[in-house]
């Protein structure tokens, strides 16, 4: 735009104050808007014409956008929902992770998708899996080809590679996983990482296999290790943990030196928390409530992610020639702001989108539909092992990890009958071909039976309960609505979310989604069940790249000793 000095705004911006992430200043100036492009940033009002919409933002702080450098805007909710719902109070853009949706869709239906989503308002942007399943074999086959991996990195919403979970098949030279890797980097991707408990060692050999960032640092070592061996590290705080309190003491040593690899970013938050917390304005306002420096913390939800994704030409801060996505903020300290422009265009106020919604991606089950016949009781019947007296259990722990317990299972004419709280748990695969059963305990006790087609990572037909007629029908009803979550007890359906989208997605807005999981939450909480988040954890039940004991389609994986340990029939 080599015109740009003589052209008027189309909206200018005037007594407000810039905070200023390329220097780290705040400064009384007015921001200039043509077209989508931001084109002055000063104390001069020369570009005010006739036509300009001239905003007088009070004395308050003009910020950049924030963007989320790993969101999950795929599970529960759908992609355009989050981002109608999370623009509002701040968010004009994101990194969704990806590999959720794009396991629960194939290749092509994800990337239609993605294409669809580019249209719409906010700036999305994905990454891909290399690794769907983490451990093929033992989880069912490759679900991403090769093949489907070129298209993906070819395509320019595609920065990156989803986070990869099994980063012990890396240590161990796993060629196949290396090689998928150094594709991504031939295509000049990043590629996410998913490091829990890597020691220096470790983390050596991913950083050279080609991780480039974590967002798994639970302690300030694990920040410290990563961020000395060049890693992008994403600072936690959303729905599944809430890692600020334990970090921000080791960010605030390293404010005095180079924190531009430091990065705030949510890792998922749950419809509910949208509406009760916020979103990225949240993170931020927690992040300076535990003693950081606010523009340094507004840095690490802006300037340092768009930078990290090679993206800070375009967004990530208030300056000429940049896309004119910022927000107007009465406080740093609380930065939700009461006005938010996307690409040039008021978009939001006081928390109310002003443009139309955009439309939720029509792409059903896409390559993966969901093939199982209906389901009978007998279907989760399991058989008792011959011989043998315990039986190893799914024990939950908390949200997302469990331990192993070798329990003593009931019987009766040959078919283990649990009680109390251990109940059955089945996950099937998509077309129905294969069944893994096994025993968890500590989820609710007496439940008839729940059903869901959220399963971590490659989200077949999960039920779980102590009732064979009640799984049945949970199953069924499930299956019936091409996808979503079903409570049932005594035979009477207590609550259900239609998903759709994938089979793992809602169509609907994120205040109906929302009061749909606190109806299926307190009905599970009126049978005892005293999880924070129950349909979080059940879904994680299948999830084999966190420890210890998870359901596959092959029966239940020790994930320590990387072995199928019971085979229920």
């Amino acid at each position: 735009m080599n015109k740009a000095h003589k052209m008027q705004a189309d909206i200018c911006l005037v007594n407000g104050r810039v905070v200023n992430v390329y220097s780290g200043e705040i400064l009384e100036h007015n921001v200039a808007i043509a077209g989508d492009q931001i084109i002055y940033v000063g104390p001069s009002e020369n570009r005010i014409g006739p036509k300009t919409h001239v905003i007088d933002a009070g004395g308050d702080y003009l910020l950049p956008g924030f963007f989320d450098a790993h969101a999950h805007a795929d599970l529960y909710y759908n992609p355009r929902t989050y981002m109608n719902f999370v623009i509002t109070r701040g968010t004009t853009g994101f990194f969704n992770d990806g590999h959720d949706l794009a396991n629960a869709l194939g290749a092509g239906p994800y990337l239609n998708m993605t294409a669809q989503l580019s249209r719409g308002i906010g700036d999305i942007y994905t990454g891909v899996p290399v690794a769907a399943p983490p451990f093929p074999g033992i989880e069912g086959r490759e679900l991403w080809t090769d093949a489907d991996l070129r298209k993906a990195l070819a395509n320019d919403r595609v920065l990156s590679v989803s986070e990869v979970t099994p980063y012990l098949r890396l240590v161990r030279g796993d060629e196949k996983l290396e090689k998928r890797l150094g594709l991504a980097q031939k295509h000049g991707r990043l590629i996410e990482g998913h490091t829990t408990g890597a020691n220096v060692d470790k983390l050596n050999r991913l950083a050279t296999a080609g991780i480039t960032s974590c967002h798994e640092s639970l302690g300030a070592m694990d920040v410290i290790d990563r961020l000395r061996l060049g890693y992008a590290v994403m600072l936690r705080h959303g729905s599944i943990r809430q890692d600020l309190p334990r970090l921000m003491d080791v960010v605030k040593k390293l404010q005095p030196y180079d924190t531009s690899r430091l990065m705030l970013v949510t890792d998922g938050i749950f419809p509910d928390h949208l509406i009760s917390r916020g979103n990225m304005d949240w993170v931020v306002a927690e992040a300076i409530g535990l003693g950081i420096d606010p523009v340094r913390a507004i840095q690490m939800a802006t300037i340092n992610p768009a930078r990290y994704f090679r993206l800070d030409h375009q967004i990530g801060g208030i300056a000429p020639g940049r896309k004119a996505n910022l927000l107007v903020a009465a406080s740093l300290k609380q930065p939700t702001p009461r006005l938010v422009i996307y690409g040039g265009i008021p978009v939001a106020e006081n928390g109310n989108l002003l443009v139309p919604a955009g439309d939720c991606p029509t792409v059903g089950t896409g390559d993966r539909p969901l093939k199982i016949k209906p389901l009978t009781a007998e279907a989760f019947r399991i058989q008792k092992t011959g011989g043998t007296e315990t039986v190893p259990v799914i024990c939950i722990v908390d949200q997302t990890v469990t331990e192993r317990q070798d329990l003593k299972i009931p019987s009766s004419r040959g078919a283990y009958r649990p009680q109390e709280d251990i109940l059955k748990i089945v996950l099937l695969n998509r077309r129905g071909t294969q069944a893994g059963k096994g025993f968890v305990k500590g989820f609710c006790p007496g439940l008839g039976g729940i059903a869901a087609t959220i399963a971590h990572e490659t989200h077949g037909l999960m039920t779980v309960g102590c009732d064979d007629a009640d799984m049945a029908r949970a199953a069924n009803e499930v299956l019936s609505v091409g996808g979503g979550i079903c409570l049932v007890q005594h035979g009477a359906i207590k609550a259900r979310i239609a998903l759709p989208v994938g089979a793992i997605a809602s169509a609907k807005d994120i205040p109906a989604l929302a009061a749909e999981i606190t109806t299926l939450h307190r009905e599970l909480k009126a049978l005892g069940c005293l999880l924070p988040y129950p349909i979080w954890t059940l879904g994680f039940l299948s999830f084999t790249s966190v420890l210890r004991l998870r359901i596959t389609y092959s029966g239940v994986f020790d994930v320590k000793e990387g072995k199928i340990i019971f085979r229920g029939q």
